[in-house]
């Protein structure tokens, strides 16, 4: 044989297939049937393997099996109409039963069988019971604060009398003259009498304080200004001050509970007493008019008028008197003069007659009155 026929017969030579690699299908293993044998010259990848899924075959679910369907509303209204029965007075929990309830029972009607029903509607029913539960709790406990208060209310009004009533104020004696003057000179000697005086606001602001004042204290109540002399502290409490200026005149029932020393003009230090108030009393000033009495007026000669006056010293100690009277018409538009009074050193409850003289042409249905009057201490 030449050498072209052995060049063709190589060409001619059949060459067989390399067997698969790993990464192809494995050849089908044989059967008794002969399935899964590869026909002579068929590429082994091409034959099906036997326990190969159908491309078109529906897969298995990720678990196994179909998805299960679910109701999370039902079972959270079946927990919250529990916590309702617990938790009633908050109500949240009972209106978020009865909502997701409704949800829940709606969602169950979408599935067949209905899932999560039951437990959607005893969450509600849980729910509308806890809610119940929680009026009938805030009611009751309602009735019991409101009767609680009303006992004690009415157990403070029948308290209120006996602790507003004080200290008894009979124990607190109108002092005279001599017994003040005795606390003026040795206010620490009188602590705790219980003393009744009067008293003129002398400072009542910011510098003294809401619950104090200073002031001149005295047994009499005065006719004017600065009579009372005597300088002391009052303290009390603010609602009983309340009320007080500066310049009222007082009557107060107080204890002489401390003593303190102030500065006087002279810049010199005096000790004075500080009264503590029980009770206190807006009197004003006395009317020292009612102190002098108008007789009836004679005519010592022509052009002279004497009036008689008699003057009562209503103060426990003794006093000075100044006082003015006018003549005029009834009508008090016109004045026939004026005419003075003058009464030194008046022992206490004395009376002093004295004679007005008018000089001036004084007709005979003039009037006289008492126009000014003022006394001193002595």
């Amino acid at each position: 044989m030449d050498e072209r026929e052995s060049e063709r017969t190589r060409d001619l030579r059949f060459t067989a297939p390399e067997p698969p690699t790993s990464d192809t299908l494995p050849l089908a293993p044989p059967s008794a049937g002969g399935a899964g044998v590869s026909p002579p010259g068929a590429p082994p990848s091409l034959v099906p393997h036997p326990y190969a899924p159908h491309p078109y075959a529906p897969g298995p679910t990720p678990y196994g099996g179909p998805a299960a369907a679910t109701n999370p509303q039902a079972t959270a209204s079946l927990v919250l109409g529990i916590a309702s029965l617990f938790l009633g007075l908050l109500f949240v929990p009972s209106i978020l039963g009865v909502v997701l309830g409704i949800v829940g029972v709606a969602r169950s009607g979408r599935t067949d069988p209905p899932i999560g029903r039951g437990a959607a509607v005893t969450g509600i029913v849980l729910s509308v019971v806890g809610a119940v539960l929680g009026v009938v709790t805030a009611v009751t406990v309602s009735n019991l604060v409101s009767d609680t208060a009303r006992t004690i209310v009415e157990d403070a009004a029948s308290a209120a009398p006996e602790a507003s009533a004080g200290p008894d104020l009979d124990e607190f004696v109108a002092v005279d003259a001599a017994e003040w003057e005795s606390v003026v000179k040795h206010p620490g000697r009188a602590e705790g009498r219980a003393v009744v005086v009067y008293a003129e606001v002398a400072r009542f602001d910011g510098t003294t304080g809401d619950d104090r004042f200073l002031g001149g204290v005295g047994v009499d109540r005065p006719g004017s200004e600065r009579e009372l002399e005597d300088p002391a502290v009052v303290v009390g409490d603010v609602p009983l001050l309340d009320g007080v200026e500066t310049g009222d005149v007082l009557r107060i029932h107080a204890v002489v509970t401390d003593s303190l020393e102030l500065e006087t003009q002279l810049e010199g230090i005096t000790e004075v007493p500080v009264l503590t108030i029980a009770q206190v009393e807006d009197v004003g000033f006395l009317d020292l008019r009612e102190d002098l009495a108008i007789g009836t007026p004679e005519q010592v000669q022509p052009g002279w008028f004497s009036l008689p006056v008699t003057v009562t010293n209503s103060g426990s100690r003794p006093f000075t008197y100044s006082a003015t009277v006018a003549a005029e018409s009834k009508d008090g538009k016109t004045s026939y003069g004026k005419g003075t009074v003058y009464v030194e050193k008046i022992g206490s409850g004395k009376k002093e007659k004295v004679a007005v003289d008018f000089f001036e042409e004084v007709p005979a249905d003039a009037v006289f009155r008492v126009e000014f009057v003022e006394r001193y201490a002595e």
